[in-house]
């Protein structure tokens, strides 16, 4: 059986290495004799050539394997010293200065393992040859001829990879699967190491085919983690300056040129890297937009397997690349939403810990999630001091919400200022700042808050509904909305967004009277229309729930009377505490009746 290899000579471009082989040929020297250092990997392929062309089998195998593992080595070694070197310079204030002190410390660290001739960039024509794996032609024909056919396999089936279209070489390949003692695991890709993300991308994709989505989401991350490192690698070479700044140059604007070529040139190999690490072996050009493309499926996979912070992880990468694409925008606001959700939806129920308050309705009851009716927390004497002192702080306005009602109240510190003042009882000041604790350490210990919960907002509501305006009425007292999201009821979304309290994470509504018609409390679903539970309001009874989507709430008319509720709101974020009642709070309890 006759294999060919259907290769030409390569000649090394730099003419004094083909000297210097052509000398040393005769004597079996070689530039690694005298000082124990590295030759150039092209001298040694030439040197491969050479013996193949000359039927030298033996020694054509012994060269060519040395200059795969030669450049393979000169390869590692930059990467080990470019590492090492990573913070020679920071003490340079020029950026020029910067630039060289690092390429000379790289170049003094390849020069304790190779030789000054080895450090020289090869020729393009020798970067083609190892770029289209032509060793390796040679390689597989060398060793059919010293009957190792393991390693011929191995070596055509390294080739081969790069040259799909090679049909000489399919036709060998073809051949050594036939040939007894030949197995399968013969047929092995010798630069499998750095084409490994392909191997991933392939998985992945075959993974995406089956639906298997917890496999693909692996295989992806896999991938765009390879992907990531084969580009580091590649980057690492750039460093390599072939040329150096004249100590002495010409003129001023020589050197920042000459500065500016060095800069512009390691950027150029840097980019030209991602192209590099894109072009699967054996295809000419390079995959667009490869990295981006690995986190647009990455995402998917990531929300089809349930693993929604993650794909708002990915999709917030992916965005880096394209901030304004709007499939992505929509995607994330998707994913963020559903992960509020789903963070709503954790475990409550935790314990009561205060004496006398009891659970009522909980999330079954209540036909949702991390909603609660407590009763008990205030006595009938609590709710109508803290009704009947505090007056009038919102100057008898009609409501926001519909012409039918009269809004009237104040907040907390608008009653501390005013027991500061002397016009408000500061024992009912006081009191009304204790309740606030109180409802504070409910709400905190019965949905089992992880981070450490602060005041966001606290006010008192009375809502009275104006004689001769309630026939025909058909409104509500307020609508249903959300309270730290704007509810968009026709796309069931609920955009966090201004000029929503996005950092409201916890509502606690306390009631004072029951002494009035209408004014139930309600939740609804995210259309708006459906209700999903009604709660009663009376004294000292507390409606908690979860401030984000999964609880849209709002109030049935009040038709008579008066309704009065202290309507509190908690957050996690420190920067959104509420600081002005942190310091009334500090003057008015130190202060005595």
């Amino acid at each position: 059986m006759a294999l060919h290899s259907n290769t030409n000579p390569v000649y090394v471009a730099f003419l004094f290495i083909f000297y210097y082989v052509f000398i040393t040929a005769g004597s079996g020297l070689s530039s690694e004799s005298s000082s124990g250092l590295l030759a150039p990997y092209d001298e040694h392929y030439y040197r491969g050539v050479r013996a193949y062309f000359r039927d030298d089998w033996e020694r054509a195998a012994e060269f060519l394997e040395k200059s795969i593992s030669t450049r393979d080595k000169l390869l590692r070694t930059r990467r080990k010293c470019h590492d090492e070197c990573l913070t020679a310079g920071d003490d340079k204030i020029s950026k020029l200065d910067w630039i060289q002190v690092r390429a000379e410390c790289v170049r003094f660290c390849m020069g304790q393992s190779f030789s000054p001739a080895a450090l020289l960039p090869v020729s393009l024509d020798i970067e083609y040859e190892f770029g289209t794996r032509n060793p390796y032609n040679y390689l597989q024909v060398t060793y059919y001829k010293l009957e190792k056919m393991a390693k011929a396999a191995s070596a055509a089936h390294t080739f081969f990879v790069a040259n799909p279209s090679h049909l000489e070489m399919r036709n060998n390949l073809e051949k050594y699967r036939r040939i007894l003692g030949v197995k399968e695991e013969s047929f092995q890709d010798r630069e499998r190491e750095q084409e490994q993300h392909w191997e991933m991308y392939d998985a992945a994709i075959l993974a995406e085919s089956s639906s298997d989505w917890v496999k693909a989401v692996k295989k992806w991350k896999e991938c765009v983690n390879e992907t990531l490192k084969q580009t580091e690698e590649c980057r690492a070479q750039c460093v390599m300056m072939s040329q150096v700044i004249p100590e002495e140059p010409d003129t001023v604007q020589g050197l920042y040129e000459r500065a500016a070529d060095l800069s512009l040139s390691l950027l150029s190999c840097k980019q030209m890297c991602v192209t590099l690490v894109s072009t699967r072996p054996g295809r000419v050009s390079a995959v667009e937009d490869f990295l981006p493309l690995q986190l647009e499926h990455l995402h998917i996979a990531q929300f089809k397997a349930g693993d929604l912070k993650g794909a708002v992880e990915t999709l917030r990468s992916l965005l880096l690349f394209y901030p304004t694409d709007s499939d992505s925008l929509s995607n994330l606001e998707l994913y963020t939403q559903t992960v509020e959700v789903n963070t709503e939806a954790q475990e409550t129920g935790g314990p009561v810990p205060v004496v006398g308050v009891t659970i009522t309705m909980d999330d079954q009851r209540l036909n949702g999630t991390n909603r609660v009716v407590l009763d008990g927390v205030l006595s009938q004497s609590e709710c109508d001091r803290v009704a009947a002192s505090m007056g009038d702080g919102y100057r008898g306005r009609r409501s926001p919400h519909t012409p039918h009602e009269k809004f009237e109240g104040l907040t907390v510190l608008r009653a501390l200022q005013l027991a500061q003042d002397g016009l408000v009882n500061q024992s009912d000041a006081r009191l009304l700042h204790e309740i606030g604790e109180t409802v504070k350490v409910l709400m905190d210990s019965y949905f089992r808050s992880h981070s450490v919960l602060y005041f966001a907002y606290t006010h008192l509501v009375c809502r009275s509904a104006i004689p001769g305006h309630q026939e025909g009425r058909s409104d509500l007292s307020h609508p249903v909305h959300v309270d730290n999201c704007i509810l968009e009821p026709e796309t069931r979304q609920c955009w966090r967004e201004a000029p929503a309290f996005t950092h409201r994470d916890l509502s606690a509504v306390l009631y004072l009277n029951d002494d009035f018609e209408g004014g139930d409390f309600f939740f609804a679903d995210r259309d708006a229309k459906t209700v999903t539970a009604m709660v009663k309001p009376k004294c000292g009874r507390l409606v908690g729930f979860t401030s984000g989507p999964v609880n849209p709430h709002g109030v049935t008319a009040v038709t008579a009377g008066r309704r009065c509720a202290l309507a509190l709101w908690f957050t996690t974020e420190k920067q959104h505490r509420d600081m002005v009642r942190n310091y009334q709070v500090s003057v008015v309890l130190c202060r005595r009746d």
